[in-house]
């Protein structure tokens, strides 16, 4: 699995960040090739490679001649991105809002009022669509990103003069690591923070893994004595099954009817929480109570924790990040005489299979036929051996479906 390690050495701006992935390995013939899905023109992009600090990296630009106006966060979502393939168009989407979020807050309206300025130049608008085509194009799986900079004093903006960092890069920053300097400059922009802040999972990444390539992109003010560089890291993970970073939200309820948990289980399921049950605890004052224990994805931990804190009596909720490794599973079918019975098949560490017959099945075929579930399985087993090993495939004939991939 590909992992991206964002690096802001000496800050992190949309125009930084797409220099570092195509100094990574993102062709610069593939994001024009994106650029004109878009429906806009009139722009080149223009790369260079520059030497900052003694470091070799890529300098980018946009020329765009005229000016394109200001856009609403609307219009980009339902226009500009609309002919973008999927993957593209969500990760690039992801960004425009949450720095349309980061705007309604700061500014004090609603995300659909946010007029965007600088983010809504067309260079910027750019940016961020290379962005997200580039991290496709590398086939990256997660993102995680060090620690970010930034600078100190004031800036001029469409609003007046506002203090540095800007509001909205602060609000798209929250909960992340920073480190404050005296450097009287915008180290990180709005655009930069927004990426991180879409992409980039919590936590810190696997601790083993093998650097496949790096890439620098630079600033365009030369720093003196200061690195005005972004670094992008790609690697591989070794370990085999590694599943991008988890939550595991939990809650105590002491005075909530045990009829009522079944519901509030399934819905934390339809929230999307990858598992989830109950835990039974002595409470205080000696209440026998539970504790409800879910584990979600990063991007899943919003409406888990809403969930939880509406279908139970709990006033709170903890949760923390969690590591996890999953095994390599596939699922098929195997025709039996009592037709046919789903198999999940998952590769251990040391390259061998296990087999785990759907239950659901062998006690529908054992209510139906009269017999044990355990005559049933091991019926089924033999056939999987069977077509393990080469034997007749008919009954035991397997129908490998197209779900092969990491367990959820």
């Amino acid at each position: 699995m590909r992992i991206l390690i964002i690096d802001p050495v000496g800050g992190i701006s949309g125009d930084m960040l797409l220099g570092s992935l195509i100094h990574l390995g993102c062709p610069k013939e593939h994001l024009e090739s994106v650029f004109r899905l878009l429906p806009v023109d009139g722009f080149s992009l223009k790369t260079s490679l520059r030497s900052v600090q003694g470091i070799t990296a890529l300098d980018l630009s946009f020329d765009c001649g005229h000016s394109h106006g200001h856009r609403t966060y609307a219009s980009i979502r339902d226009t500009i991105l609309s002919p973008l393939p999927d993957a593209v168009r969500d990760r690039a989407g992801r960004i425009f809002l949450a720095l349309a979020e980061a705007e309604a807050e700061v500014h004090g309206v609603s995300v659909e009022e946010v007029h965007f300025h600088e983010v809504g130049a067309l260079d910027s608008i750019l940016d961020i669509v290379g962005i997200a085509a580039a991290i496709d194009y590398l086939s990256v799986r997660s993102v995680y990103c060090r620690r970010v900079p930034l600078g100190t004093g004031t800036t001029r903006s469409m609003h007046g003069t506002i203090p540095l960092p800007a509001p909205a890069t602060v609000k798209l920053l929250e909960g992340m690591n920073v480190r404050f300097t005296d450097i009287e400059y915008e180290l990180t922009t709005p655009t930069g923070a927004a990426a991180i802040a879409a992409l980039a999972d919590p936590g810190s990444p696997p601790p083993d893994l093998t650097v496949k390539s790096v890439g620098y992109g630079c600033g365009d003010r030369e720093i003196p004595g200061w690195p005005n560089l972004c670094r992008c890291i790609l690697c591989e993970t070794k370990e085999q099954g590694y599943a991008p970073h988890m939550y595991l939200v939990e809650a105590d309820v002491d005075d909530m009817s045990p009829e009522e948990t079944e519901t509030a289980l399934a819905r934390l399921f339809d929230a999307g929480a990858l598992d989830a049950h109950l835990v039974p605890k002595i409470m205080k004052r000696g209440r026998p109570g539970f504790c409800f224990e879910s584990v979600c994805p990063a991007e899943r931990l919003e409406e888990v924790m809403a969930c939880l804190l509406t279908h139970t009596t709990s006033i709170g909720a903890r949760f923390h990040p969690i590591e996890r490794r999953v095994l390599e599973r596939t699922s098929y079918t195997i025709s039996t005489r009592w037709g046919e019975v789903r198999v999940k098949e998952s590769t251990l560490p040391d390259g061998s299979k296990r087999a785990k017959i759907e239950y659901r099945d062998l006690a529908r075929i054992s209510d139906r036929e009269g017999l044990p579930v355990a005559s049933v399985r091991e019926e089924v087993l033999r056939l999987i051996r069977e077509g393990s090993s080469g034997g007749s495939p008919n009954p035991g004939e397997m129908h490998r479906e197209d779900t092969t991939g990491r367990k959820p």
